[in-house]
């Protein structure tokens, strides 16, 4: 028999089968005991040789009319129905299933060690005194005060003992379910590979179903699971009739970030059913891999031994829409596993039909273990031979052929034998493989075929890589768990509607990355040489763009708070793609219209200028902040080669032309003239860049930008305001228009400060007045006054920047409203109309990771690291003063060795004064308090949250660094080890993963005002913190014991980018050496 694993509690929490069987076990055997009488009061009719059969209720007098009791104590029946002493029982399974409960069932201790003590009441036997009590209890409780006779007695302890064991059944299962979307995740590993089960009101449940691609109009991905207990087959997955075999009955669904879990009755068996698609962010080579998971467990019901198999396939129809496309196959056989790979006889490469890739190869794989049989054949033939034997043939058929009228399925079973013991769980995987993954044009106009990441550890040997995903499982599951529960921890938090959304949200958000690698002639992978490639999943054009600029800044709350090294190489193609176009200054919306082609910039987009250059800016000063990375800022500066003058001339532009959007579409394809949300992402833009030109010691460009990012506020405020001056108009003079500011998110998150805190608070009014009236759609709020459209990224970005609670958990529920929406077809989309719930654009796509804009406010800055090389002179080439390369075969080394003598002897001086410099300042700031300018508060909103997110570190090959990239070099190459960043709800905490990875309890308190403008900033102030990103501009010191920390913390930065920025200077070459 295999048992289930039961969830507890809203953390989803897969907990032990032996913790799951305690409480049914002891109440169905408490039952039986007291079943078991014989009448021995009487010698009468050989009465006392004859075992009486009672219960509760039923006749007290034996047949000669003597009371029955019972000839021996309950424990003596228990050990003889357990064919073994209760006293084993309870140390082998129940105390130890017990125990891990009450170490992860927090909220239910007491009720838990009530139940222990309980249990032990089976040691002793009952009293022996016969008593009159009522004849029936629970089900004949009606006749009870009419009836009564003398039976056994039944002490108190125990009548709370049988309590006690239904309440646990009911406290032990899965939470009830309460979200109710209308398409739920099953695979997302890739863009490829996006798999979904239809869930709208009224379909059939997964049991009945076959999955289907994510698209609306989704096509079916051929996807059976069965489980045969006692020779009768029940589906588990999939709408097989195979032998017209028993539906399961589906009783419950549970959705985590990482896991779609589906609780089922089959027959006398209590099944789950797990869909797992990791989330492995600090380990870029399992996240690149793109497979996934589904697993089974099961319990019986009835507490009696069963025979058990289960079996799962896939068909051909993973590999293409096309079913007259001809397929091939082989199965192959490893040391640790065993694996099916098909794919189509030929090919189409770098081409989608319908949004299904038509070069792709399909796996379908089981580690090895007893009781294991495969087999390759047509879907008939294949399920019915597990239908009426429980194992496979272990042969494959060669009639390689088009896929219709009869598909070949590649099956997978496991015979678990017969059992009444914990066994399992049965784990298949799956994958869908494309190698090479992007068709990508370099600037020099060279098409490269870049590979997917994990060659960077397995190479083309793909068996390789399936034995160390098959034989992962139990590490990468412990890691889903321990990542989906920090997670949800944290959202629930701040709303229970909010933990629903990140649950559906989050692997979208990743599966449409393609992590990629360069190789060499011979096919070697260049692991320094990362890009990172993102679909536009559920765009309303015929064919998917590549890397689309508005999705990645939909998208960059999920990616910053996951892994904020993720940016950078996504980020990359698009800079590479526009440093020669000189004669264009807006940015690109993408790098390629049909996805997986990256044929360069798309260029002839003037109207989308402003929305993709400040776009473009914001991500990639978030980048640095987030990451500490800021090769990205200095690869595209004007300070090399003069004619790379990228992102200067973006912001140029944006200063130029942001204030007065003219001929100008936002993201919605919204085209009126002054805009007031485009406008102010043109104005961060510029602002961003202020703090760009700081982190790369440019200090003339920072302040010329910081002035004219001031201006441009000022003005842009004075045009948004309503007459009232309550709140900002969608479009400047237009005193009835409105729109969802959520532009001013970027604002907040990167901490540039340039609209004040009496405009938040007049806006938060004002959207808590739109959710109070009509306007307020029943699928939520429209994005304008203009039409009923709308957008969850958004919509979660605005609910970032209000300065209430209420409000934040109103627009939290109206997003919350159309996720929960079965009524309508699809895969959780990011565009609809808030009035229907229709789809418009964005079905199963990337921005859905907009969703995490609340929790990514709470992510620390890091300071931003710049290769001293790389660094320009001070004032850069706005001052006539260009710095020069000294690497590569061109540079001059006697030049690079002067430097190096000066720089040497310049940092040593600089150190001992500044020591003793910063050490005298820090002790002064230690006693006082800087307070901000113009009287406004810098104080965080209330709602948001002032702790930090857990930092998860998992094992690592150290030949194998998790997060490269092309532009690093070796001084900030650290910055792609950084783990993953998971959220914790607690301002000191102990790391959940303490016990895995060896970490100590940590404290951080995040519970400080936001940094003022450097443009605000006294004087003073700015000559203190130049060059130092985290500290940029004055902020209140922290309270208490935590000052000294953080004000060392921010004098070895200073010191750091002061060292950088010598250094820099030091290994300048001497004039004479200048070409």
């Amino acid at each position: 028999m295999v048992t289930a694993s039961f969830h507890l509690s809203s953390r989803h929490r897969v907990v032990s089968p032996a913790c799951a069987l305690i409480f049914r076990s002891v109440s169905r055997t408490f039952v039986a005991a007291a079943e078991e009488h014989i009448c021995f009061g009487c010698d009468a009719g050989g009465c006392a040789s004859t075992l009486g059969r009672r219960s509760f209720g039923v006749e007290s007098l034996c047949s000669a009319g003597s009371p029955v009791r019972p000839r021996m104590s309950y424990k003596a029946i228990l050990d003889a129905r357990l064919q073994k002493p209760i006293t084993t029982v309870l140390v082998q399974q129940w105390l130890p299933g017990a125990a891990h409960l009450l170490c992860i069932y927090h909220s239910k201790t007491v009720a838990t060690t009530v139940q222990l003590v309980a249990f032990l009441l089976f040691l002793s036997p009952p009293p022996r005194v016969p008593r009159t009590i009522p004849h029936c209890w629970f089900s004949s409780l009606h006749r009870s005060f009419r009836r009564r006779s003398t039976m056994p007695s039944i002490p108190l302890l125990w009548t709370m003992l049988g309590l006690m064991s239904l309440i646990s059944q009911i406290l032990g299962q899965a939470p009830v379910q309460t979200f109710f979307p209308a398409a739920i995740p099953l695979s997302i590993r890739s863009p490829s590979m996006n798999v979904w089960f239809w869930s709208m009101n009224g379909s059939v449940p997964l049991s009945h179903a076959w999955p289907l691609a994510w698209a609306q109009l989704g096509k079916i991905r051929i996807w059976a699971c069965k489980i045969r207990v006692d020779g009768q087959a029940y589906n588990l997955l999939g709408a097989d009739s195979t032998n017209s075999p028993i539906y399961s009955n589906v009783t419950n669904v549970q959705i985590t970030p990482t896991r779609s879990i589906f609780v089922m009755q089959a027959g006398p068996m209590n099944v789950t059913v797990t869909f797992l698609s990791p989330i492995e962010p600090s380990d870029w080579v399992l996240q690149s891999l793109p497979f996934s998971y589904i697993s089974v467990e099961a319990s019986t019901l009835d507490g009696r031994s069963h025979a058990v198999q289960v079996y799962s396939d896939i068909n051909e129809e993973w590999l293409t829409d096309d079913l007259s496309r001809a397929v091939r196959w082989t199965q192959h056989s490893t040391g640790n596993s065993i694996y099916h790979q098909f794919q189509l006889q030929s090919p189409q490469n770098n081409v989608e039909i319908n949004d299904q890739s038509q070069d792709g190869i399909a796996y379908y794989a089981m580690e090895n273990r007893p009781g294991l049989t495969w087999q390759i054949n047509l879907g008939a033939s294949t399920r019915s031979q597990f239908e009426d034997h429980g194992a496979l043939t272990d042969t494959f058929t060669t009639a390689f052929g088009p896929i219709s009228p009869n598909p070949t399925v590649f099956g997978i079973a496991v015979d678990l034998g017969t059992s009444s013991t914990t066994v399992g769980p049965v784990t298949w995987t799956v994958g869908y493989v494309r190698s090479p993954s992007v068709s990508y044009a370099d600037p020099r106009g060279t098409v490269e075929q870049l590979s997917p990441y994990f060659i960077t550890r397995y190479g083309t040997d793909i068996g390789q890589a399936i034995d160390a995903w098959t034989v992962s499982f139990p590490e990468i599951m412990e890691r889903a768990i321990a990542f989906d529960e920090a997670l949800m921890e944290t959202a629930s938090q701040i709303s229970p509607h909010y933990a629903d959304l990140l649950s559906l949200a989050t692997r979208q958000a990743l599966g449409s990355l393609d992590i990629t690698v360069s190789t060499d002639a011979d096919g070697r992978p260049n692991a320094s040489d990362v890009r990172i490639f993102m679909k536009d999943v559920g765009s309303s054009t015929a064919t998917a763009r590549v890397n689309p600029v508005e999705r990645i800044y939909a998208a960059l709350p999920a990616l910053l708070y996951v892994n904020a090294s993720l940016v950078g190489p996504l980020l990359a193609p698009l800079l590479d793609a526009q440093d020669s176009l000189t004669n264009i200054p807006y940015a690109a919306p993408d790098i390629g219209s049909a996805y997986p082609n990256a044929t360069g910039a798309s260029t002839g987009h003037p109207e989308q200028g402003i929305e993709q250059t400040g776009n473009m800016l914001i991500l990639l000063y978030a980048h640095a902040r987030f990451s500490g990375d800021g090769s990205l800022l200095s690869a595209h500066f004007p300070h090399r080669v003069p004619k790379y003058n990228l992102i200067k001339r973006w912001a140029n532009y944006l200063v130029n032309q942001s204030l007065a959007p003219s001929n100008q579409i936002n993201a919605d394809n919204e085209g009126n003239a002054n805009m007031t949300n485009l406008a102010i992402k043109g104005i961060i833009g510029v602002k961003a860049m202020a703090e760009i030109s700081r982190a790369l010691a440019q200090h003339t460009d920072a302040e010329e930008y910081d002035s004219c990012a001031a201006e441009l506020v000022s003005s842009w405020e004075s045009l948004a305001m309503s007459s009232d001056r309550q709140h900002l108009l969608g479009i400047y003079g237009n005193e009835g228009s409105w729109a969802l500011m959520y532009n001013v998110y970027a604002d907040i998150l990167l901490g540039t400060n340039l609209i004040n805190q009496t405009l938040l608070r007049g806006q938060t009014t004002f959207y808590e007045s739109l959710l109070n009236s009509n306007q307020s759609l029943p699928n939520g709020i429209p994005l304008d006054s203009t039409s009923d459209i709308t957008s969850a990224a958004w919509q979660m970005f605005t609910a970032a920047t209000v300065q209430d609670e209420d409000v934040r958990n109103g627009l939290i529920s109206s997003v919350w409203a159309r996720a929960n929406n079965n009524l309508t077809s699809g895969a959780y989309a990011d565009r609809y109309d808030a009035n229907s719930g229709a789809i418009l654009e964005g079905s199963a796509g990337p921005a859905a990771g907009g969703i995490f804009s609340i929790l990514a406010l709470n992510l620390p800055n890091v300071t931003i690291v710049v290769n001293p090389a790389e660094v320009p002179a001070p004032g850069g080439a706005n001052n006539g003063s260009t710095g020069t390369r000294t690497d590569g075969p061109h540079g001059d080394t006697n030049s690079a060795i002067v430097g190096d003598v000066i720089g040497g002897s310049i940092t040593a001086a600089a150190i001992i004064a500044l020591a003793a410099f910063l050490s005298l300042r820090k002790w002064r700031r230690s006693h006082g308090s800087m307070a901000p300018r113009d009287g406004g508060t810098t104080s965080p909103a209330s709602h948001r949250s002032t702790l930090p997110p857990n930092v998860y570190t998992s094992q690592q090959d150290a030949s194998h660094p998790p997060v490269p990239d092309r532009h690093r070099t070796t001084k900030v190459q650290r910055e792609h080890a950084q783990p993953a960043r998971l959220p914790r709800a607690l301002s000191t905490f102990e790391s959940p993963f303490a016990a895995l990875n060896g970490s100590a309890a940590f404290s951080l308190n995040r519970d400080r005002a936001p940094p003022l403008p450097l443009s605000r900033a006294p004087r003073s102030l700015i000559r203190d913190t130049e060059g130092v990103v985290e500290d940029s501009s004055a902020a209140t010191p922290l309270p208490g014991s935590v000052i000294d920390m953080h004000g060392l913390r921010t004098e070895v930065e200073n010191l750091r980018r002061v060292v950088h920025e010598i250094q820099t200077g030091g290994l300048e070459p001497p004039p004479e050496y200048i070409d």
